[in-house]
């Protein structure tokens, strides 16, 4: 029990990784050394030489923690949200940490969020996610600013963004974004309500993680598979933020796609899983043309400004935007049984392009 009484909740390390074995040890050993120890840490690895990374974990972090449980598993297949859900699968804990391979937590991050887990007696908040902070705790390195850290724009900036509405990312599946209450246990301690969670530094109740699973329609970039499964678990409870739990994404560059690719499956990504979710398809439609139209000028803008001639990052979300009436025509079966193939063919991975879409 805690000191005022209410139940003390068991949280686990949950984290999905890939070809990241000197980064991913750098999360557990932070994670490991929480001031409040995770009762486990699961780890769901889809590298080749996984069982290499298992067997220095065993050595150099399990034999110095034997009071956490250690699970370290193979991934039964290589997609974030597949893995996202093994490690659900596999995890015990009543509160989950899906934070990324390269996210770093202070050593009070877990107290933190655990204690507004605990004070809310009735449930009524779905996740708490960590607070970022530009500087790693093991100070080793800043973050990458392109990766979770907060930006800086000059006024002229400030002025393009405001006009394109550059911080508006996502549709809600509803008429209205669900406003659930934050309950007054909680409201003594430093948090802020936010709609949607950031995968770097997100935590969920287990509970809810099993009602509303990562959508495993998203293969290996699987841009939005927060802002989708948080959306929903939003329809249950509200998420909010711990501002003092701290955590440093750093951003490991490992994977990173061609900007063309990367917008492409961005755009896409948001379209299916609207497609899918939606409880209103002309709405749905209607409002993801505007939002994808207008991150294609945003784009447009970025490679502008990078000298970017060949505008990369532009054409794959003008991609997107021509390949919108395609996935709003399409029912959720047909979408389950299209997309997949299509992102292994889009990253060189599928067998033919004439089988992705009739689409251009």
């Amino acid at each position: 029990m805690t000191v005022d009484g209410s139940p003390r909740l068991r949280w686990s390390l949950v984290i999905s990784t890939y070809n990241r074995e000197e980064t991913l040890l750098r999360c557990l050993r932070l994670g490991a050394e929480q001031t409040r120890r995770p009762f486990e840490i699961v780890v769901v690895d889809s590298s080749s030489d996984w069982e290499r990374t298992r067997s220095r974990v065993a050595s150099e972090l399990e034999a110095k923690h034997p009071e956490i449980v250690w699970k370290y598993r193979q991934a039964r297949k290589r997609a974030l949200p597949v893995q996202r859900n093994q490690g659900i699968a596999e995890a015990e804990g009543d509160v989950l940490f899906l934070i990324d391979d390269d996210s770093l937590m202070y050593a009070d991050c877990a107290e933190k969020i655990m204690q507004v887990y605990e004070a809310d007696r009735e449930e009524a908040i779905v996740g708490v996610g960590a607070k970022h902070v530009p500087e790693p705790p093991d100070a080793t390195g800043a973050a990458d600013p392109e990766f979770g850290a907060t930006k800086s724009y000059g006024p002229i900036a400030r002025l393009v963004r405001a006009a394109l509405r550059a911080n508006d990312l996502f549709v809600p599946y509803d008429a209205e974004w669900t406003h659930r209450p934050i309950p007054d246990a909680v409201k003594h301690l430093p948090i802020e309500r936010w709609w949607l969670a950031a995968g770097w530094g997100m935590t969920f109740r287990r509970s809810v993680c099993l009602r509303e699973p990562f959508d495993e329609i998203l293969l290996y970039y699987a841009a939005g598979e927060d802002s989708d499964m948080s959306y929903r678990a939003s329809r249950h409870g509200a998420y909010v933020c711990r501002l003092d739990a701290r955590l440093c994404h750093i951003g490991a560059r490992s994977g990173r796609l061609p900007p063309s690719k990367l917008s492409t499956l961005q755009a896409l990504n948001t379209l299916v899983l609207h497609r899918i979710y939606t409880t209103d398809v002309d709405r749905g439609r209607r409002l993801e043309r505007r939002l994808i139209a207008r991150r294609a000028l945003i784009a447009l803008v970025k490679d502008l400004k990078n000298r970017r001639l060949e505008l990369p990052e532009a054409r794959g979300w003008v991609r997107g935007l021509r390949m919108l009436d395609d996935v709003f025509d399409r029912d959720e079966a047909s979408l389950r049984s299209w997309y997949p193939g299509f992102q292994q063919i889009l990253l060189g991975e599928g067998p033919s392009p004439k089988a992705a879409s009739s689409a251009p």
